[in-house]
């Protein structure tokens, strides 16, 4: 019999998005920008462009988004507890993953230092706060050696972010399910 287990991750998120705007509707996109008196980074971000835009099939940047980077920040608000079924078996705090303190690892991690080097394009930056997200999967018996959790330290723009990416059990990632955040921050921006 499976049961379900579930990540639930608390605290802030840190993503980058690269946007993939077609050759096709440059033009366009350079006119509704002129037309709001906005460079068209800036623009992308008014809602009022997407009115404008009048293109059925991109009502919002969320449309644009190509690829995401991202995760949970490592810092003093971020929480993750494990669920097995209706019980908690699991509530640390993410700097306990970055910087374990014992003699022998209490988790198994992955982790990966990267130095972004983001391709020529338009990228869409964010910081979100809340219910970062909850990731499931179905397991038959729970065993905490196989539990992954991927991190990564991340260079961009100067700034040093501690990301937990992502979470496996047995080499499977868990999936998201919900989501309840709220917006910090945005900043879109290109990338010549």
């Amino acid at each position: 019999m499976s049961i379900s287990l579930k990540a639930k991750l608390y605290g802030e998120s840190y993503k980058i998005h690269r946007l993939h705007i077609t050759t096709k509707y440059i033009s366009q996109f350079q006119e509704v920008a002129v037309h709001l008196g906005e460079p068209l980074d800036t623009a992308l971000l008014n809602v009022n462009f997407y009115k404008y835009l009048k293109i059925k099939e991109i009502q919002s940047i969320q449309d644009l988004k190509q690829s995401t980077y991202g995760g949970l920040m490592n810092n003093e608000k971020s929480l993750l507890e494990l669920w097995l079924g209706r019980r908690r078996v699991i509530k640390i705090g993410l700097g306990n993953l970055f910087q374990q303190q014992t003699l022998f690892p209490l988790y198994q991690t992955q982790f990966n230092r990267i130095n972004a080097k983001l391709k020529s394009g338009f990228y869409l930056e964010e910081k979100e706060t809340g219910n970062i997200g909850i990731y499931e999967t179905k397991v038959e018996d729970f065993k905490i050696d196989d539990l992954k959790f991927h991190l990564s330290d991340i260079l961009f723009t100067g700034v040093n972010y501690q990301l937990l990416n992502e979470i496996s059990y047995k080499k499977q990632n868990l999936q998201l399910i919900k989501s309840n955040t709220l917006l910090r921050y945005q900043r879109c921006f290109l990338k010549k």
